[in-house]
């Protein structure tokens, strides 16, 4: 595995940007109100491609007894829709690719709508589990689309801020769940309050067909839809990272409510907001992240720091059993780690990956991170059923966030050599 180079400025390493190698082409997302409106639409593009999950989370309890199933059948729908969407992702890259950023992103807020309808009109737990899987595509088809799109609008020097804002949506979105969803679904039904987000959906695919510059097409008339040859080695290392911190993240997620309020005996409305503060600190620290990794530490050393500050958190929680209020330190460290290295994982695409081939490393990456969404949970969870407690799971959450820093360490330089160049 070829370390590759993580450059700053989201350049060629001969000093080209990449948005060059298009003959001719400048980016046309540069006034403040179109720098507005195309981080809106990304950053909704994000937020609907994971709504499913959301819901599966926030009306877990309506699900279960409107079709009669098991909390662990709740659960298989998370892992369906991870799973599947991490199979596809490789082939959605390539598929974003051929098809342009426009019409991917529009396509991935048309296949969100669609699974959100057909959670609110199933019918029938199997359906159930269908939809779970159309909402994996939308979710394989995200990151290969939104950052495709910024490679090719959005100028170097700009784009971790951008991108920041734009992975923010998974956690701007979440948020809005937990404050939309229960209201609606005790006022009206679980059914209505899914409806509400499949209105937001559709309104998104209006303002992106409205808002999102077209493609260039001088890019596919020189090189074609999708260029052929190989990716950095670094898109390999950076889908073992995301691997590891999606697997050992999405247990602090899944589990820190129930750890709060089974081992440290909080109320359940308490319990349920240390994942708030996990969300709330994820939407700041995706978009610092962005332009942390940009302007001044690089990616590879951001992507350490990342992981270093997981470890920590992993560790607060394992201690939070002794000292209780430790588990809220443990919360605001996983929101500014595990909850963000997204947002610096796909800049270092969009920085070293051709336009051309940004869908094809993306979907390389996300095949890893959605893999350890799919396998993470339901380890630490029997790991809790077996030993009673949750202090071992943390710390093995922590040991493999700290296999995550050693995945990147070699690519993090030995001396500081400005943003330019990590």
């Amino acid at each position: 595995m070829t370390g590759g180079v993580l450059r700053g400025r989201g350049r060629h390493p001969q000093g080209v940007t990449w948005s060059a190698l298009c003959v001719g082409y400048r980016p046309v997302v540069r006034s403040i109100g179109q720098r507005f409106s195309f981080a809106t639409v990304l950053a909704s593009t994000m937020g609907a491609a994971t709504f499913s999950l959301v819901v599966y989370s926030v009306l877990a309890a309506e699900l279960i007894e409107e079709f009669g199933v098991d909390r662990w059948q709740i659960g298989a729908l998370v892992t369906a829709n991870s799973l599947f969407g991490a199979i596809v992702s490789p082939f959605v890259g390539v598929f974003t690719d051929r098809i342009g950023a426009r019409r991917a992103t529009i396509l991935t807020l048309i296949v969100s709508a669609v699974a959100l309808s057909g959670t609110a009109l199933s019918p029938v737990y199997p359906l159930l589990i269908v939809v779970a899987l159309v909402g994996g595509v939308a979710q394989a088809l995200t990151n290969p689309a939104t950052n495709k799109l910024i490679s090719l609008h959005i100028d170097a020097g700009r784009r971790g801020v951008i991108t920041g804002i734009k992975q923010s949506g998974v956690q701007f979105g979440t948020f809005l769940a937990g404050v939309i969803l229960p209201p609606v679904a005790i006022a009206y039904g679980w059914r209505a309050a899914v409806g509400v987000f499949v209105a937001m959906a559709v309104s998104a695919v209006v303002l992106a067909m409205v808002t999102l510059p077209a493609d260039p097409h001088h890019d596919e008339a020189r090189h074609g839809p999708s260029t052929p040859g190989p990716l950095p080695g670094l898109i390999y290392r950076l889908a073992v990272y995301g691997f590891l911190l999606g697997s050992a993240g999405t247990a602090i997620f899944t589990y820190l409510p129930l750890f709060a309020e089974e081992q440290l005996g909080f109320p359940a409305e308490v319990a349920g907001l240390s994942v708030s503060v996990t969300g709330l600190v994820g939407i700041v620290a995706r978009i610092s992240w962005g332009r942390i990794a940009e302007q001044r530490f690089g990616s590879a050393r951001s992507l350490a720091l990342i992981a270093v500050l997981a470890v920590t958190a992993a560790l607060t929680l394992a201690g939070a059993g002794r000292v209780p209020a430790a588990v809220w330190i443990g919360a605001v460290l996983t929101g500014a780690s595990a909850s963000s290295w997204n947002t610096v994982g796909m800049l270092a695409i969009i920085q070293n990956v051709p336009a051309s081939r940004a869908g094809r490393g993306s979907g390389i990456v996300l095949l890893g991170f959605l893999a350890g969404l799919a396998t993470g949970a339901p380890l630490f969870g029997w790991s809790v059923d077996v030993l009673g407690t949750y202090t071992p799971g943390w710390l093995v959450v922590g040991g493999v966030f700290a296999a995550g820093l050693g995945v990147i360490w070699p690519l993090v330089p030995r001396r500081r050599a400005g943003p330019a160049t990590v």
